[in-house]
């Protein structure tokens, strides 16, 4: 049985990948089920007209009534952001949680579970099916900082656009509890004390390193040779080169629907906000983060 873990920080490009697999019609697929309970039309891609959280809540509708547990509901169910964010940077699932996750990964074979919430709990995921394949999806930091720091909104964009903000910024970037989430790193961590004087640009770049690493060595622990890096950009500039790439990993065929969705659906990624601007070179070099982007590079499909 055929079971694919995928894992990638908000904003970094989960769905497009989640939307190419979904139009395999041998997977079961289900998207971001430690989620609240809310109707997700599209999900962050938007590329496919579904809402992508419907079966979730369904099943877990019914995962709750054979439960039988009077104090389990759906918020029960949304381990993380927006309930509770510091939830994702503490490792291990109350069982509830665990029982869920895995009962989604005996839905079907082969089957997909995307999360952007397991960053930290990839340990509990080699201990409910240590046969998996984990994915893990990881885009270019600073295309995941503008993306927190505009937020899918036009009028922030524009408006940190016209006032020059982008690299001053510390405030009003929380829409996917970034910002939440990364002050909780430094709160609870000495040494990132100094952390509390830079910018929200350097506080998402942060984040980003927490997330990255964390699930990078986890992933290297507990899945070894089924461990895949996926980098967004290089799938957005060749789907079919990735997909094909990431189907021979996970042992199976690549169907031609999913390579003609792939190739009419999946555009390539805009350059991140002003990528040759000093501040980021200094930010790279205030958190190491140069080796890392160079290590996905050469260890992604």
């Amino acid at each position: 049985m055929t079971v694919v873990f995928a894992q990638g920080m908000r904003r970094s490009g989960t769905t497009i990948l989640y939307d190419a697999l979904f139009g395999d019609p041998r997977f079961t697929c289900w998207y971001e089920p430690l989620n609240r309970a809310r109707k997700a039309p599209g999900g962050g891609s938007r590329a496919r007209a579904i809402d992508h959280m419907a079966s979730v809540v369904a099943f877990r509708e019914r995962f709750l009534a054979q439960r039988g547990d009077a104090t389990l509901d759906q918020d029960s169910l949304n381990w993380g952001a927006p309930r509770a964010p510091d939830l994702e940077l503490e490792p291990g699932w109350p069982p509830h949680v665990r029982d869920l996750v895995a009962a989604l990964a005996e839905a079907g074979d082969p089957t997909l579970v995307k999360f952007t919430r397991a960053s930290h709990h990839v340990g509990a995921l080699a201990e409910i099916r240590p046969d998996a394949f984990f994915v893990h999806i990881v885009r270019d930091p600073r295309a995941v900082t503008q993306s927190h720091l505009f937020r899918r909104l036009p009028e922030t964009r524009e408006r940190i656009l016209r006032e020059g903000t982008f690299f001053t910024l510390d405030d009003d970037y929380d829409q996917w509890r970034a910002q939440m989430m990364a002050q909780h790193l430094i709160d609870t961590d000495a040494s990132l004390a100094g952390m509390n004087e830079e910018p929200g640009f350097v506080k998402v770049l942060l984040l980003w390193k927490t997330l990255y690493e964390r699930t990078r060595d986890d992933a290297a622990a507990h899945f070894a040779e089924r461990h895949v890096v996926v980098q967004h950009e290089r799938l957005c500039e060749d789907p079919q080169g990735v997909l094909t790439a990431l189907y021979e990993r996970l042992e199976l065929r690549l169907p031609w629907r999913v390579k003609r969705w792939a190739k009419r659906n999946v555009r390539p990624s805009k350059p991140p906000h002003e990528p040759d601007h000093p501040e980021w070179a200094r930010a790279y070099e205030l958190l190491g983060l140069t080796e890392l982007v160079d290590e996905v590079q050469r260890s992604a499909i």
